[in-house]
């Protein structure tokens, strides 16, 4: 325990602070921001997709419910048969735990290579302005965790537990079968002479979470890509039916940012500008990376994890999706100047405070 604490306590002492400092930002709110009515669960931490995940926890599927993959949902209904607290409370706790794990497992495998990277890559995590989601009733904090587990693995070349939890990953959100991508390209880049079959096996793992959900939804309503055509029940202009390309979408935010000032609210106007810049500021942060010469196969994920949830027509969620996108911290943790690193986390630590407060009063923010 005394070694764990050792090499550990800086992000276990980073994570609490974090934590403390959004328990603070929860308490304050009311006296902030004002309530927007609409989505708001029985506790802050889970307003909007919350009511959801609560809801599918509790009784199984239901009408446009179908959005939402089943992993997440049932680690809370089966933790609320255990633990005698709330379901919203032991999903809080759930989130922050998985993500507490993932960050762990992150620093240790950052680590191995350079301990200023690690620190810095933690840090930018810890502080994007979306990092809030991790103690939410969202799915975020469990993929991230998962997420981490395959870079793990994968670095291990343990393909069978790549594939274990690569289809965890794919039954907690749709963008989980990107890992699939990523851990084949790892494999291929790993230069192995003949490859393996029970390697090629494992890996055909990690897409069976979707599949499995597929089929589900196909026996239940013989639509096997549901979670994808009521997209624009949620609204943001998502679409369902066709897949619009990036330029469409730059385009159709550039309209918005100049043609529509603080419309049709001011708050939707600046979440829009905060997906753009996301963005935007994603490909810049991957070019810086390509520039640098990282490893092709973390860019192309990265491009690809970014690029995919555009295709429904909208940047709306990017800032949260954005989480799980591990190619941008890692880049950014390896840039060379101290003073734009510190300048970044003072930016993101700022947009991370107004948008909680925003979430946690119920206004939709990503």
């Amino acid at each position: 325990m005394k070694k764990f604490w050792e090499k550990y306590k800086k992000v276990l002492i980073l994570v609490a602070l974090w934590r403390a400092a959004l328990f603070c930002i929860e308490k304050a709110a009311p006296g902030i921001i004002p309530l927007h009515d609409g989505y708001n669960g029985p506790i802050p931490w889970a307003n909007h997709d919350g009511i959801h995940y609560l809801r599918i926890a509790q009784i199984g599927y239901f009408n446009l419910s179908e959005a939402f993959f089943p992993l997440y949902p049932f680690f809370i209904s089966v933790l609320s048969r255990i633990v005698p607290f709330p379901p919203y409370y032991i999903a809080s706790f759930f989130s922050f735990a998985a993500f507490t794990a993932g960050i762990l497992f992150l620093y240790n495998f950052l680590l191995e290579k350079n301990s200023d990277h690690a620190w810095w890559t933690i840090l930018f995590i810890v502080t994007f302005p979306t990092s809030f989601f991790f103690s939410a009733v969202y799915s975020e904090g469990l993929f991230f965790f998962l997420t981490v587990l395959v870079l793990v693995f994968c670095r291990k070349k343990q393909w069978f537990w790549v594939g274990v939890y690569g289809a965890l990953a794919s039954a907690t959100r749709v963008f989980g079968v990107l890992l699939f991508v990523y851990a084949c390209m790892e494999y291929i880049s790993s230069r192995r002479k003949v490859a393996r079959i029970q390697d090629i096996l494992s890996l055909c793992l990690m897409p069976t979470g979707l599949v499995a959900y597929m089929l589900y939804l196909y026996t239940r309503s013989g639509d096997p890509f549901l979670f994808f055509h009521i997209q624009p029940a949620f609204g943001a202009n998502r679409s369902g039916s066709e897949l619009i390309l990036l330029p469409q979408v730059i385009w159709r935010y550039l309209k918005i940012l100049f043609t529509a000032f603080l419309q049709p609210t001011p708050a939707s106007y600046f979440i829009s500008v905060i997906e753009f810049i996301t963005v935007i500021f994603g490909y810049i942060v991957l070019l810086i990376g390509w520039k640098k010469k990282e490893p092709w196969p973390f860019i192309l994920y990265g491009v690809l994890a970014l690029t995919l949830p555009t295709l429904t027509g909208t940047f709306s969620s990017l800032p949260r999706y954005a989480l799980s996108i591990f190619p941008l911290f890692f880049i950014l943790g390896k840039l060379d100047n101290t003073t734009v690193k510190y300048s970044f986390i003072v930016i993101f630590f700022i947009l991370e405070v107004i948008l909680s407060l925003m979430f946690l009063r119920g206004w939709f923010v990503a």
